[in-house]
């Protein structure tokens, strides 16, 4: 069983989304012409392979975890949307796999071996094509007030759990044969209730039910009462961003 067999089912529903407006937006920073191919490494339940499918003639998914791979068929079977799927880690892709124009990687470039991802990066990228290392998070500061003590919260039932501060993995395309190219960001609302906020938590591999176990009932309960000041309707707008960085061969 893989670190995200239990947060398969809500990883879509709850995760920080990415709006249409990113995947427009850089479709025509790509200046895409509907006849390129694109590979989505590690990913989940297709979010990214399907924003894109629109604009692009292929899209393949890669993931190791099963539970994933079958919430990114139903995805994509609800979406009428042809989206072959590979069950496995990006660095043991065949040889005989191709090339593609676009590789797009969300929250999913720490869990992949450094030296053989980009050796797998070198052999499948297309001469001019592009890698899209993509996230999108919740902002901070006083358009969502409650972020602070929610960080607390979760650090205190899960410690160092809470989400990093930055965007890029820094230096992991250091002395690489790729070199960033770019970038692009998209700012966004999206209504938010303390219980959703609770599950996006369950579907992080650091503080999934899996990891909290029985003390899930007790961290929703805890969770609420923080949360609750914040959210006298019990529902408010959440300030996002999504974002993409560039990057090509040198």
């Amino acid at each position: 069983m893989g670190r995200f067999a239990t947060t398969a089912e809500t990883y879509a529903r709850y995760r920080e989304p990415y709006p249409p407006e990113f995947f427009a937006l850089i479709a025509e920073r790509l200046g895409l012409v509907g006849t390129e191919a694109l590979i989505d490494l590690g990913t989940g339940p297709g979010v990214l392979a399907l924003g894109f499918a629109a604009s692009v003639r292929s899209i393949l998914g890669v993931d190791p975890e099963p539970g994933m791979l079958a919430e990114a068929r139903a995805a994509a079977a609800a979406a009428g949307v042809a989206l072959p799927l590979i069950h496995g880690r990006t660095e043991d892709l065949p040889a005989d796999i191709g090339t593609f124009d676009i590789v797009t990687i969300g929250r999913a470039l720490h869990w992949m071996d450094r030296p053989a991802t980009l050796a797998v990066l070198d052999r499948i990228l297309a001469p001019t094509g592009v890698i899209l290392i993509c996230g999108a998070r919740t902002d901070r500061g006083a358009a969502n007030p409650w972020r602070e003590p929610l960080e607390q919260l979760i650090n205190a039932w899960v410690p160092n759990a809470a989400p990093g501060r930055h965007w890029v993995y820094e230096g992991w395309f250091d002395d690489t044969p790729f070199a960033a190219d770019g970038a692009v960001e998209v700012p966004f609302t999206r209504p938010v209730t303390p219980e959703a906020l609770f599950e996006r938590i369950l579907t992080r591999s650091v503080t999934s039910a899996a990891v909290l176990g029985t003390r899930v009932e007790a961290c929703r309960a805890e969770m609420m009462d923080v949360l609750a000041p914040y959210f006298p309707d019990g529902v408010r707008d959440e300030a996002l961003s999504a974002k993409a960085e560039f990057y090509r061969r040198r």
